[in-house]
């Protein structure tokens, strides 16, 4: 009989802490849900970035709706000038949820810009931070005053990057790819481009991404920033004429939409930010958008005095144009003209050879 009562109660007890576990986990998984329960890839990664661009340097992200495949490629798509995924492990794997634990190492970018908004010292380790740190910091004394504008601030950015570095691969190929490169070096591909404007306006307090997409040359990388709470996309490595032409700098993929982008550039657009505006395109901007060849050849001269380089976007079907008229302008011994489609205009950029 006392055998009997003691297998009842041990029953008992078992399912109570059966129902008491169910019900703990199902009030854990209520309250990640209502919380910080995370949908789909987008907004993993929108939470991965966020974190590591604070600083933290690991974080257990609860996410439904990804597959475990996606997991595993995660550095493919979690792309951060801060650092990157250095591990990850599945903790909970259920039918609703993935639990994902990840651990990050932060970049040297991350320490220079810290050093800049807060004053942070930069750890012994990361001697090329302070590299880093020295050229932004020189950057913003010599060119950047609080009177400016965001708009301004950008377009300052964007001409002192491509005034100061070369597309190409310095000895260490590997730094190619990295603001370092760009910035202190001056030699990097579209990787380090990116990285050095993000940067940038990270410190000048503008917000902006990086977008990893692709072009017909193959991987490529860019950025979209924020001025007056409309974003839109800027490539500067586009905007590097190749050859290096030195001072003369074109603004043909400052402030452009994603309408105009998608002419030339690929990129998975449901990760990345809505560029729809053109309110700063850049040739809208600077009154230098024409509706016909006939209004361009009739007011590009104001264009002219002492610069190197002119350019104007013109809404024609023409694909070749007779710029003859041009020396009528005098000073000039030569021309040379590039022609960039996008679509809605064609965006015209002469190079000047001055006597």
């Amino acid at each position: 009989m006392e055998f009997r009562k003691r297998l009842l109660l041990f029953i008992v007890i078992a399912g109570s802490l059966s129902v008491l576990l169910v019900g703990v986990r199902w009030l854990f998984f209520n309250v990640i849900k209502s919380g910080d329960m995370l949908d789909g890839l987008v907004e993993f990664r929108a939470a991965v970035v966020s974190d590591m661009e604070s600083g933290m340097d690991d974080g257990i992200y609860y996410v439904k709706n990804v597959k475990k495949s996606d997991v595993h490629n995660i550095n493919k798509y979690i792309d951060s000038a801060y650092g990157s995924v250095d591990t990850y492990r599945i903790i909970i794997e259920s039918g609703e949820y993935l639990a994902i634990q990840l651990n990050y190492e932060l970049s040297d970018n991350y320490f220079a810009v810290r050093k800049y908004i807060e004053g942070t010292p930069i750890p012994a380790e990361n001697s090329r931070a302070e590299q880093i740190y020295d050229a932004i910091a020189g950057f913003i004394k010599r060119n950047i005053s609080d009177d400016m504008s965001v708009y301004d601030k950008e377009l300052a950015a964007h001409d002192y990057i491509i005034r100061n570095c070369v597309y190409g691969y310095p000895d260490n190929e590997d730094d190619a790819y990295t603001a370092y490169g760009a910035l202190v070096l001056g030699e990097s591909v579209c990787d380090g481009y990116a990285e050095a404007f993000f940067l940038i306006m990270s410190c000048l307090d503008i917000n902006c991404d990086i977008v990893v997409g692709s072009t017909d040359e193959g991987l490529h990388a860019w950025n979209q920033v924020e001025i007056d709470s409309e974003w839109y996309n800027v490539d500067l490595t586009w905007d590097d004429s190749l050859p290096d032409m030195g001072d003369y700098i074109k603004h043909t993929y400052v402030n452009i939409s994603d309408e105009l982008l998608a002419q030339t550039h690929d990129w998975e657009r449901q990760f990345y930010r809505v560029c729809s505006y053109d309110n700063y395109n850049y040739y809208k901007k600077s009154f230098f958008m024409y509706d016909s060849i006939e209004e361009y050849e009739d007011r590009i001269g104001i264009q002219f005095g002492n610069h190197k380089l002119i350019e104007a976007a013109v809404r024609t079907d023409e694909s070749t144009f007779d710029l003859s008229f041009l020396y009528n302008y005098g000073n000039i011994s030569s021309i040379n003209y590039v022609v960039e489609d996008l679509g809605q205009y064609k965006v015209i950029v002469v190079y000047l050879n001055l006597h």
